[in-house]
């Protein structure tokens, strides 16, 4: 009786450690040794019916043909069911991984067809200004925002940060570029609406100044700081922070800069310096650097400048800046920032 007793407590042991260890293995078919794995949750599975017909039964006998060869016993038993347990398990082991190498294939694919209809829809200029707040999930009085629209609609932020070129040269005053509306919006003008004398033209003017007395070209990512001219009046703005973002060629036109996230973080560690953090600035607006007439990529772009911006805020937690703020000009824009911010997991909703 405690013979019997024994060889039932060791049949129910081998069932639980081996159905454990293959119901783990089978989630985790990439595991090392999987193989070998299986082949010891089989040997376990297999000795419990045989264990449990020997303690009841010591006498019986089972036949069958395993591989073209006719074996009985309690043997019999053990080698049939481990053979044809094992066999189907790795047959379904591979099949999962097929399925789930064809489900990320499909997924490869769906995500391809989305870039490629993104790429191809024709952007729509967004006539409305909205904003779409998020706040930090580390600091909720830390927040980023995106605005639509139109940069001559924007008056909710102390600085703006302006897209210019490696040799901090303007855009003209009537080019459609957020550099050639600054430079137009800053300019004092007539009644007419003309700038009428150099002199007039005051933040080019200021900018130019401060590159005359430096190198001709400077380092991608470098902000120069000038003040925002006429804009202080309309537009609320109190400083205008010009930001290499691009870089010239002769005959090809503009690039962006390769470390694009720096725009960013030095327009932000330039907002904290000794030089601008007494004036008590708690706001910037950003452009999407480089993705205008520089054609970079949005996608990329969007999502280097928005978690440079995150990250920043969330590492330095004594920033004088409280908020920032993105220009979405286009529906595509707004739909990629929202993407990159709502999936990031590092804000929400303000």
């Amino acid at each position: 009786m405690n013979l019997q007793i024994v060889i039932l407590a060791a049949a129910f042991l081998s069932l639980l450690i081996g159905l454990g260890l293959y119901i783990w293995i089978s989630h985790r078919p990439s595991v090392p040794h999987f193989q070998n794995t299986n082949l010891f949750c089989w040997l376990l599975i297999a000795l419990f019916p045989v264990l449990l017909i020997f303690s009841f039964f010591p006498n019986s006998n089972f036949s069958g043909t395993l591989a073209g060869f006719s074996v009985g016993g309690a043997i019999g038993a053990f080698l049939f069911l481990f053979w044809y347990g094992r066999k189907f398990s790795l047959e379904a082991a591979k099949a999962d991984q097929v399925v789930d190498q064809l489900r990320e294939e499909l997924e490869a694919l769906k995500k391809s067809h989305e870039d490629l209809q993104q790429k191809q829809r024709t952007p729509l200029v967004i006539e409305s200004s909205e904003m779409f707040l998020y706040k930090l999930k580390q600091d909720a009085k830390k927040r980023i925002g995106l605005i639509t629209g139109d940069i001559r609609k924007v008056t909710v932020a102390d600085i703006w940060a302006n897209s210019e070129n490696t040799n901090m040269q303007m855009a003209r005053i009537y080019d459609g570029s957020v550099s050639g509306v600054i430079r137009y919006l800053g300019a004092k003008k007539d009644e007419f609406g003309y700038v009428a004398k150099h002199g007039d033209d005051v933040i080019a003017g200021e900018l130019a100044e401060k590159m005359s007395k430096g190198p001709p070209t400077v380092e991608g990512g470098t902000v120069l700081v000038t003040g925002a001219g006429e804009l202080e009046k309309t537009h609320n703005v109190k400083k205008i922070f010009h930001v290499a973002s691009v870089r010239g060629q002769p005959q090809v036109g503009y690039r962006p800069i390769d470390n694009i996230g720096l725009c960013v973080e030095n327009s932000l560690t330039k907002a904290d310096s000794a030089e601008i953090k007494p004036l008590k600035l708690s706001s910037i607006l950003f452009p999407l650097f480089g993705t205008g007439s520089a054609g970079g990529d949005t996608k990329k772009i969007s999502a280097t400048l928005l978690n440079s911006a995150v990250s920043y805020l969330e590492t330095n937690k004594k920033s004088a800046i409280e908020c920032i703020y993105f220009l979405a000009y286009q529906d595509i824009e707004l739909e990629i920032c929202k993407q990159v911010l709502e999936g990031s997991g590092k804000v929400t909703p303000a």
